[in-house]
C-alpha cells in the first residue's frame, strides 16, 4: 500500500500581504518641509525649492486656487506624501 499526501501551505501568502501593506503605508506617509515657492510647472504641478533642490508637486484641484495666489519666491510650509507610482503629492501649503 502506498499512500501520498500533499498540503498547500499559506503562510508565505501571508507574509506577501503584510509585506505589500507595509509598502502602502510607508508611501502614505506625510512629509513636512518648508522651502520657498518656485512657481507652477503646469496646470497641476507647483515647484518648491527645498533643501537647495527644486521638487515638483503634484497639486490637487482643491488646492489649485491656494497655489495660484502665491507669489514666486515667497517661504512655504509643504505637507506632501509619496504615491505608489513615486510621484509627490501636495497635501497642504502655508505660506510664511
Amino acid at each position: 500500500m502506498l499512500l501520498l499526501l500533499s498540503a498547500c501551505g499559506t503562510s508565505g501568502q501571508s507574509e506577501d500581504k503584510s509585506s505589500s501593506d507595509n509598502k502602502n503605508a510607508a508611501s502614505e506617509e506625510t512629509v513636512t518641509k518648508e522651502g520657498s515657492f518656485a512657481g507652477l510647472a503646469d496646470s497641476h504641478t507647483i515647484a518648491v525649492n527645498i533643501d537647495g533642490k527644486e521638487t515638483t508637486l503634484q497639486v490637487d484641484e482643491d488646492l489649485q486656487d491656494k497655489v495660484n495666489s502665491i507669489e514666486e519666491g515667497k517661504k512655504v510650509e509643504v505637507q506632501y506624501t509619496k504615491g505608489e507610482n513615486g510621484v509627490l503629492e501636495l497635501k497642504s501649503i502655508e505660506t510664511k
